[in-house]
């Protein structure tokens, strides 16, 4: 299980109501994920919406293409921040009517989703959160790094140009 905690006074203090069974004196190992600002957080969504109004004219037609939101779904898939599940149907015919579904459901519950039938097996990709509570400072401003270099290169402008403001 994992739980928030907070650093005061020298003592690491959960911030919960449901505290763990811990027994007096037991050893837990703790890892430290120091959190993320607001800034940075705004400042992601602030460059995604100058991007995805600067997407050429060739690629307004992807289904990532459609909203900011769906972009910055797309890009964490393809940058390796997603989910990814297999399910061997037997058939492909199987495969095609499943993938269909599970996409449906898995966008419904993910916001966006990705299939692909090979065969008759189905592979289901979907976007990791990047809310707080699913990821730290650390690997957000990483997830944030790796989809501002993609969608840069798929808008035709540096990173450096998406993180200063200048899409266009």
């Amino acid at each position: 299980m994992e739980y928030r905690a907070r650093y005061i006074d020298g003592t690491l203090r959960l911030m919960t109501n449901d505290a763990p069974a811990i027994e007096p004196g037991e050893i837990v190992f703790v890892t430290i994920e120091h959190g993320r600002s607001g800034r940075t957080h705004k400042h992601q969504f602030a460059w995604l919406k100058d991007a995805w109004q600067n997407i050429p004219d060739d690629l307004m037609g992807m289904p990532w293409a459609e909203t900011p939101e769906t972009l910055r779904k797309h890009a964490l898939i393809a940058t390796g921040y997603h989910q990814t599940y297999t399910l061997d149907c037997a058939h492909e015919a199987t495969a095609r009517r499943v993938k269909a579904a599970l996409v449906a459901a898995e966008a419904g519950k993910h916001g966006y989703a990705i299939g692909r039938v090979r065969g008759p097996v189905v592979t289901i990709w979907t976007p990791e959160s990047q809310s707080t509570r699913a990821m730290g400072g650390k690997r957000f401003q990483e997830s944030k790094t790796a989809i501002m270099d993609w969608i840069a290169d798929k808008i035709g402008v540096t990173s450096e140009d998406l993180k200063n403001g200048r899409a266009a």
